[in-house]
Formats: C-alpha cells, sequence, structure tokens
C-alpha cells in the first residue's frame, strides 16, 4: 500500500502576525479502467478531435496520472486538436 503525500502549505496573510498553516493530503492515482461516464463523454468530445488525442487521453486516464480534464490538457500540450 502507497503511503498518502501530506504537504504544509503556509499561508501569510497581511493582516496577521502569525502565518496560518494548513495540512493537505494529495492522494496518487492508481491505473484504473475507463468509467461508463468517461466513455460517454468521449463519444461527443471524439467529434471535436483526433483520433490520436482521443487515445492519448485514455492512456493518460488508464495509467493513473490524472482525470478527464487533466488527460485533456496533457493531449493538447501532446498531440494537439
Amino acid at each position: 500500500m502507497k503511503e498518502e503525500k501530506k504537504y504544509i502549505i503556509i499561508i501569510y496573510m497581511a493582516y496577521k502576525k502569525k502565518p496560518k498553516s494548513i495540512k493537505i493530503t494529495i492522494r496518487e492515482n492508481k491505473p484504473r479502467a475507463l468509467r461508463k461516464e468517461e466513455i460517454e463523454l468521449f463519444k461527443t468530445h471524439s467529434k471535436h478531435h483526433s483520433k490520436k488525442h482521443i487515445e492519448e487521453m485514455k492512456k493518460f486516464i488508464r495509467s493513473g496520472k490524472g482525470c478527464f480534464s487533466d488527460s485533456h490538457k496533457h493531449a493538447m500540450r501532446k498531440i494537439g486538436k
């Protein structure tokens, strides 16, 4: 089982003397299959984008690197429309 990474972000407020700290837990995504909702989204998304773009997005999601919007940003940078 992977350990969750914990980060402490310190926010400095101009009107306060002491900094505020917030604990944020970031979970790493695991490799997974596409969900039903994502498959439906790909059907409409594929009308506006190339097959390479769609395949790159699917590969990105399956590898567990991020969600639909993250995969779209990645595919736009790497392949384009």
